[in-house]
Order: structure tokens, then sequence, then C-alpha cells
């Protein structure tokens, strides 16, 4: 039916979207085309794009009521509803039964300043209070709304990020407003201000030690197991079925704590502003067992800077030497209460554990050169795998 069509479909959303009219002269075969995605799409929670939508009458209600009545697991989504259509869902009630969000902002980059670039996107400053960080076509609404919201939750939950405010639309992509943090990044502060180094690492500590010292939300956040289970699945074709069931092992065995994890922290992930540290980058915001944070931190410091010193650089905005020395740091400090041959331990297993990621290249390295992933595939079959066993179920932090 051409008013009900299949935009997107993934693990956790899909995505319909509605366009002219929905009355009573199509209800009855807009109902059974929504059904019919429905039955072929029935994994994850189902996600409305009214941005086409023009009109929806009584029956045309009935048939998001009757399906929406029908998921048990989540509230139905509806994004880009227009005033008047978002009108007839409040006086009607339906705002109560569906997650509902109004039309996007729309803008235009032109006259923008491009003020950073990276795998995901770009970042423009639209003035002197905020920014649009504009993801590629490929982004699904569903991913970047996450980011806000995760953005939001951390916020609330007390840790220091920019405020995001909504998802829009620029040049036909999607994107998301934020606070302009006007500052340098953490690892351009550490580079340039040799004599600060101890004190600005010290609170990069701090903040770390901070995230990990909140038990996160179970319903706003997505638990960090979630998302390795879906990179093994995502990397199966490099592993056999045994590797495959040996790398969710070692997932499984890691202890619930349930504390906030960034999942990509490092300084450049970081703005200094007025001396305070702002994190940023919040799209991997999970809960766990804070190894997780941890090995993530370790792939790019140490792992990384292994494997190719120069991507490391250009992915921590850092030399590898002081890649190195700040590792160290976080090390010695974040686990002082340890003894010294403790930290050892711990530090060895993190690095080794920190292999998962390294292994699971192909989903957590999407973007980069195929010789690094390749190099990665390589390493860890080398020397991840083989000693696998004996990192399953050690974590006793």
């Amino acid at each position: 039916m051409e008013e009900i069509k299949l935009l997107q479909s993934e693990k956790h959303s899909v995505v319909v979207g509605f366009s002219g009219k929905i009355s009573i002269d199509n209800a009855s075969e807009a109902e059974k085309a929504l059904f019919e995605i429905r039955r072929q799409n029935p994994q994850g929670g189902l996600v409305f794009d009214f941005e086409k939508l023009t009109y929806i009458s009584s029956a045309g209600l009935r048939v998001i009521l009757n399906i929406a009545q029908k998921e048990k697991e989540n509230k139905v989504k509806i994004f880009n509803i227009s005033p008047e259509i978002y009108e007839i869902l409040e006086d009607t009630g339906f705002i109560n039964i569906f997650e509902t969000h109004k039309a996007l902002k729309k803008y235009s980059t032109e006259g923008f300043e491009l003020i950073g670039k990276g795998a995901n996107g770009e970042v423009y400053r639209v003035d002197r209070e905020n920014i649009i960080k504009l993801f590629q076509k490929s982004a699904s609404l569903e991913t970047i709304d996450r980011e806000r919201k995760m953005a939001q939750q951390a916020l609330i939950e007390g840790v220091p990020t920019a405020i995001s405010y909504s998802v829009v639309m620029a040049d036909d992509r999607y994107g998301i407003m934020f606070e302009l943090i006007d500052a340098d990044t953490l690892s351009a502060t550490l580079k340039e201000n040799p004599g600060e180094y101890d004190a600005y690492t010290d609170k990069y500590i701090r903040l770390f030690q901070k995230i990990h010292a909140i038990r996160g939300d179970e319903s706003r956040f997505l638990n960090i197991k979630e998302v390795y289970y879906d990179a093994i699945k995502e990397s199966a074709e490099f592993y056999t079925d045994e590797e495959q069931d040996r790398l969710r092992a070692l997932v499984d065995s890691v202890p619930e704590t349930g504390t906030l994890i960034h999942g990509d922290y490092h300084p450049n992930n970081i703005m200094v502003q007025n001396g305070e540290l702002i994190l940023i980058d919040m799209g991997d915001m999970t809960i766990g067992h804070p190894i997780f944070d941890f090995l993530a931190t370790a792939a790019t410091q140490v792992n990384l800077v292994k494997l190719s010193p120069e991507y490391a650089e250009f992915h921590t905005r850092m030399p590898a030497e002081l890649i190195t020395k700040t590792w160290r740091r976080l090390i010695d400090s974040y686990f002082a209460d340890y003894s010294e041959k403790e930290r050892e331990r711990i530090e060895d297993q993190i690095c080794m554990f920190s292999k998962l990621k390294v292994a699971l290249s192909p989903y957590f390295g999407r973007g980069a050169a195929p010789e690094i992933l390749q190099a990665s595939i390589a390493d860890a079959k080398a020397n991840f795998l083989p000693v696998i066993d004996s990192l399953i179920g050690s974590v006793d932090w």
C-alpha cells in the first residue's frame, strides 16, 4: 500500500512510514499493510514516521491503536508529527498511548561553520551557543534519538555532559542539537599544557570513577552485554561456531554491577571548560561492569598503540607516548587501594580482556582502514583466542 511503507528494519527497531491521508476510505487496507510489515519484521520496537502524513481520521487512529495494543514490550513511537496531527493525538489522548515526537526542525548547513568531522558525521556551529551533530545518512532515527536520550539521562544521573535538545534535520540528514561547549578537548589540553598534566589527569581519573559509582536505570540504559552479543553476531564470518561460543561465554562470565559505562572513554571525548571536564559522545552509554569501560579504553590506549601508533594518535589526538603515560597513571590511580602486585594482575587482565574488542573490530571498528581490521582479527586469533578460557570467570573486582 502506497500510504504505508517499511523504511528501515534493524535489530532493535522497525520504522514504518505513513504518507498522504489515512481515513475510512483506506483504513482497512492500511491496517492489513501495517500488520503484514510487522509480521515480516517481528523484532524490536515499532517506530512510525509521520513526516509525509497529511491527515488521519478516527478510522486511521483505530488502525494504529489496534497494532499498538498488540505490542507488549514497548510503546510504539511516532516521529515527525505535524502540529495539526499532533493536536488530534493530544485531543484523543493518544499521546498517552504512544511515545510521540513533533515534526523535526529543519536546517541547512549553508553558512554554518564546520568545527568537527569523524566517521559518524560532522559537527556544525549554529550560533554562539549551539551546535548540530549531523550523522551519516545510513544512521537510523532510532539510533540517533537513543544518543540524545542517553546524553539527557546521563546528565540527570550526574554525569557532566553537554545539554542536548532535540533531533533535527539538516541537508536531509538527521542530527542532534547540542549546547556548544566552546572549549578545547582534554587531549589538546594535555598536549599543550604539560605543566598541568597531573592536575588534569587527576580530574580525568576522578570522572571515570564517578561514572562507575552511578548505578544506571535498567529501564533506560541498555546492558553492555547485549552490545557485545550483537558484535559477536556481526563478526561471525571471521570465527568458527566454537570460537563464537567462547567469546559469548567470556561476556556471560562478567559479574553484573549495573554501573554506568561511557563506552569510549579517552581524552578526545572530553572537553575542558573553565577547568572542569565535560564528557561528550554519549551514544555508547550503557550499564554493566566497569571492566567493559576499561577494555574500551585499553583497546585504544594499549592495543591500538601496539598495532598502529599512527591510528591510535589519530583516534585519541595525542602522541603515542602521551597515550601510554596517561594509561599508566589511570591504572595506578584508579586502583590505588590495591597492592602493586594486584594492580599488575588487574592491568594484565584488562589488557588481555580488551582484545575482545579488538577481536570484534568488524563491529566496533567500522570505518577503520581494512589493514587495521585485518591486523586486529589476526592479533585476536594469535594472541587472544588461545588464552580466552583462562579469562572466563576471572573478573573479581
